[in-house]
Parts: C-alpha cells; structure tokens; sequence
C-alpha cells in the first residue's frame, strides 16, 4: 500500500451553533486531527440559513481551549479589513495559541462583499499588496510601501508573532494569476478540491513551483493543501441523497466545472464574483439547478461511504496533497456524527 504518513488532516467546523463549533473542534484535536480551519465570511453558505461567526473571535476562543491543533482561516479576504488590522489580528492569534495561526488569504467572494457595498475592485492586486503589507509588518521595525490601495509610512506592529519570521500564510490561489502570488509569496497553497481534478492539481502545484523557482523561492517550503466539501455517511445512497442539491448549488458556480462536463452555466450568476445569499437568488437559483445533471458530483465531490471517500481522498494524495481542510456539507445537526464517521473510519487509512 502506498504510504501516506505524511499527510494531514484539519476539520472546518459548521457554521452554527457556536456550542456545535467548539464541540467538534475539541473533539477533532482530542482526535489527533492536525487543524482547524475556520471559513471567515460575512454571511453562511446554505439553502435557508446563512448565520456565521466572526472567524478571528471564533479562533481565539478555540486557541485558549486547544494546546496543539493549528487554527488557520480558509480564506481571509483583503477588503473587509486592512492589511495592518489583519496582521496584527493574526500576530494577537499567534500568541494566545502559542505559534499555531496560519493566514489563508483569498481574492474575495460577492456573498461577503457586495450587499455591503465593500469595494473590491482589481481583487488580485488588492491581494498581492495585502500579502507583501502583512509580511512587512510583521517582519521589519518600520515600513515604509506604496502601492495602489495600501500605503504605509513608518509603520509597525509589536509585538511580532510566535512563529519566525511570521505565521504561515496559505494561498486560496485557483487561478493562474493568484497562483503566482502564492508562489512568490505563500508558505502554503490551499485551493478549493471541488473545482480541481488531481491531475489539475497536479500540474497547478508544478506550475506553482516552477514560478517559486522563478522568484528566488524554495519551492518545497510551500505546503500542498486542499480545502474539500465532503459527506461520509454508512452508504453510498445515504451520502448522495445529502449532497445532492447543496453540491448542484455549489458547482453551479464554477463554470469552468460545468464546462469540462459539457453543461451550459446556469443563466443567472451563481459564481463567487456575483452571488450572493438572500431568500430570492436562492429561489431562483434551486430553479436553475434542478436540472444539472449528477455527473460532476459524482466526478468532483468526496462523499458516500467510508470506503468511497477514502477512495477519492487517495487519488487527491497520489496527486500531491499533503494537507486536507475537509468541511462537513451536512446540516448541522448531522456535523458531529458524520465527523465522527470520517475521523473513525476514514482517518485510520491513511494513518496506517
């Protein structure tokens, strides 16, 4: 059997209730899971419900009750709040976890963006700047930068973080140019599985690599990571009738998925640079989505039984993945159990 020892495992809790976050949180480090990733968004991703807790309130709540999980969001954005908020914010995490924050930065969705009229226009510049500020800040005495959005004139933040010479920052990077600052910049690369094919994953990483090189970079100091929906479930017909509708939803935001499998994109926007949560796109959007075909679930989500997910998993981890952030796409009132499934019976194989 091909090993896998080297390859960790984190949890993305629910979105809600709080008391259902930092149960299964606990429960995953009690565990041996290697981290926690908690999305940092303005509004949930669901049917109905779209509650969601502020995610740095969230990690450091979890930081003072863990001792050895690292806690990483999965992403970050740049427009909700300045670079130097941001670093100082993942600095203060730093030290009330004693060394285990991890940064996922990420170009920035519609959901959590445009019902608050939050400017996000030239996402990827906004990124790479946010990148270079945090790095700055957190590494030099003073700094000095000019850029088109963010500016500093000798600034600092003290103290500096636990982890030398800053916290990790993880790259939510699925296309060629956020890839690059990833390379450039990134400790570690974390796209979204759903939209990538392990082969794609595959080429995507050497690509990375390659322009790390480039840049001056060792290549092997940035992390293969992968953020991934998933529903373990006692059997394959148990898990699909779970996934089914959430996962139709979600894909119908990638066109770029929908046309490997030959499907017109929906006819209103449902992808990340235009969607967003509110009673009346979802209506609208379940009446575009009803029909999608089930292939590219069936291509392109980890769920059914044990056996099957562990099954989709491997071919991720043959692909390069050395860390899964794997978020449970069940209701929250089946989050614990179907946690306890894929860390009872999923885990244990690639374990050894």
């Amino acid at each position: 059997m091909v090993s896998y020892e080297d390859v960790k495992f984190g949890f993305v809790p629910p979105q809600y209730p709080l008391d259902l976050i930092l149960e299964t949180s606990l429960y995953s480090e009690d565990k041996g899971l290697d981290s926690i990733w908690m999305a940092d968004h303005t509004v949930g991703i669901g049917i109905k419900h779209w509650d969601f807790y502020e995610a740095w309130s969230v990690l450091s709540a979890l930081a003072v009750k863990t001792k050895k999980i690292l806690l990483g969001t999965c992403v970050s954005d740049p427009h909700r709040r300045h670079p130097a908020v941001l670093a100082q914010t993942l600095m203060t995490l730093d030290h009330l976890s004693k060394g285990r924050a991890i940064l996922g930065l990420g170009a920035g969705e519609a959901m959590n963006l445009v019902p608050y009229h939050i400017k996000w226009n030239r996402p990827v510049t906004r990124l790479r700047e946010a990148a270079e500020v945090i790095i700055k800040l957190l590494t030099e005495d003073f700094s000095d930068y000019r850029g088109e959005f963010f500016q500093l004139e000798k600034a600092f933040i003290r103290p500096r973080g636990v982890q030398e010479p800053h916290p990790p920052i993880y790259f939510g990077a699925n296309s060629p140019k956020t890839m690059r600052i990833c390379a450039e910049l990134g400790d570690g690369w974390i796209p979204v599985g759903t939209f990538m094919k392990p082969e794609d994953y595959t080429a995507n990483f050497e690509k990375i690599k390659r322009m790390a090189r480039e840049a001056g970079r060792d290549p092997e100091k940035i992390e293969p990571s992968m953020f991934n929906y998933m529903v373990v479930a006692k059997d394959y017909d148990t898990a699909f009738k779970l996934v089914e509708f959430p996962a139709k939803i979600l894909l119908a935001g990638s066109y770029d998925t929908l046309k490997d499998f030959g499907i017109e994109p929906p006819g209103m926007k449902l992808d990340v640079l235009h969607f967003v949560f509110n009673p009346d796109t979802m209506m609208a959007a379940a009446g575009e989505v009803m029909s999608m075909p089930v292939e590219p679930i069936e291509k392109r989500f980890i769920f059914g039984s044990p056996d099957d997910c562990i099954d989709k998993i491997a071919k991720y981890a043959d692909a390069g993945v050395k860390h899964f952030a794997m978020a449970m796409y069940v209701p929250s009132k089946l989050n614990r159990e179907t946690l306890e499934l894929f860390i009872e019976k999923v885990v244990p194989y690639f374990r050894g």
